[in-house]
């Protein structure tokens, strides 16, 4: 019992970050803002839906085939990410800048 309340409070701070993190990737003003925004809360969304799943499932296979995914979750997130902020770098894209008298 107390292990499916913790999965529960797993994925459902897990679909927090996820809601969070998509509403950051359609509300900030440029793609560093919004790779920030999507690369930390897709890692804490999948990560906590993960893990809740993995506490959901018990001492079974399926928990370290869950782990592998999450390790490979972390690398790819962070990998890609940099990558994307790397080529936006290489092609100019400057950094967006709030103007002075904007949003008065």
């Amino acid at each position: 019992m107390i292990a499916k309340v913790i999965a529960v409070i797993l994925c459902s701070v897990g679909t927090f970050f996820f809601i969070i993190g998509t509403t950051g990737l359609l509300r900030l003003p440029d793609v560093f803002t919004r790779l920030h925004s999507s690369t930390k809360c897709d890692t804490m969304g999948a990560g906590s839906i993960l893990i809740g799943l993995a506490v959901y499932s018990g001492v079974s296979w399926d928990v370290l085939k869950l782990l592998i995914v999450l390790g490979f979750l972390f690398i790819s997130s962070a990998t890609t990410g940099h990558a994307i902020g790397r080529s936006a770098v290489k092609q100019g894209i400057a950094p967006w800048r709030k103007e002075d008298g904007e949003g008065q």
